[in-house]
């Protein structure tokens, strides 16, 4: 194509023709501007189906996240509900003052633990860290996507804060021994008859003036009201959750 673009100017210098060849210049300047400002606009248009590709891979990215979250929070909002129920039964057999310690002891571990939700963020930690937020374009969108993590944030930090206070309440009994901690069935296999003997606890539960009758009575009364706001800032995060995941879908698909 250069060839017979040259050809033509040299015939025409040839012949003398410069009025023409003046003209032919112009129009080839044109046409390889016109060639240039083409290649400009596809790539400009290839650039945009990038990043709209990118900015729906995102889309997806954060919605498999928030699956996953919701997936998550269904089993702590189921591991909260049981843990509600040992932590009442436990209560009731404490303020029925048994004879039996055993009672109470088959109950405490599963009154303490719980199982934590930890929210995915993988997504969101990758396009902020990157600085390719401004990639997502849908803003509305975007602001709904920020809005849903930093509300769960803050419920989070009231979670935590909220189980940093009853975990102290878990080591701040007076006497383990005496409560009987080497009695719960999950650990008195370990100590084996003999250290048993030895590390022999008071009967404690018979007395609701005991200072560990109180300090279990105070423990599950607040094991039940955290373990109800757990449960509450949890649901209102799996709200958020599903309607945030309803609209990424859309766009994913």
């Amino acid at each position: 194509m250069i060839k017979f673009f040259r050809h033509i100017r040299k015939s025409l210098l040839e012949q003398n023709k410069m009025g023409k060849y003046f003209k032919y210049a112009i129009g080839e300047i044109i046409l390889v501007v016109i060639g240039i400002l083409i290649a400009l606009q596809i790539n400009n248009w290839n650039d945009q189906r990038k990043l709209k590709q990118q900015e729906q891979t995102y889309y997806c990215k954060i919605s498999e996240d928030i699956k996953t979250d919701i997936k998550n929070i269904n089993r702590t909002l189921v591991s909260l509900k049981e843990r509600k129920i040992i932590a009442k039964r436990l209560l009731i057999n404490l303020l029925n003052v048994h004879e039996d310690k055993s009672v109470l002891l088959q109950d405490y571990l599963g009154a303490i633990r719980a199982y934590d939700y930890i929210p995915t963020k993988a997504a969101l930690v990758d396009i902020t860290s990157s600085g390719k937020l401004e990639n997502l374009k849908n803003s509305a969108l975007k602001n709904e996507i920020l809005n849903h993590y930093s509300e769960q944030d803050y419920a989070l930090k009231v979670i935590e804060a909220n189980d940093n206070e009853i975990f102290q309440k878990i080591f701040s009994y007076n006497n383990f021994t005496d409560f009987g901690i080497n009695e719960v069935p999950l650990y008195k296999d370990e100590y084996g008859p003999e250290l048993s003997a030895l590390l022999k606890s008071t009967e404690w539960q018979q007395d609701p003036d005991n200072v560990l009758f109180k300090h279990l009575k105070d423990h599950m009364n607040m094991t039940v009201i955290l373990c109800s706001r757990e449960q509450q800032l949890l649901q209102d995060i799996k709200v958020s959750s599903e309607e945030l995941f309803n609209k990424l879908s859309n766009y994913c698909n």
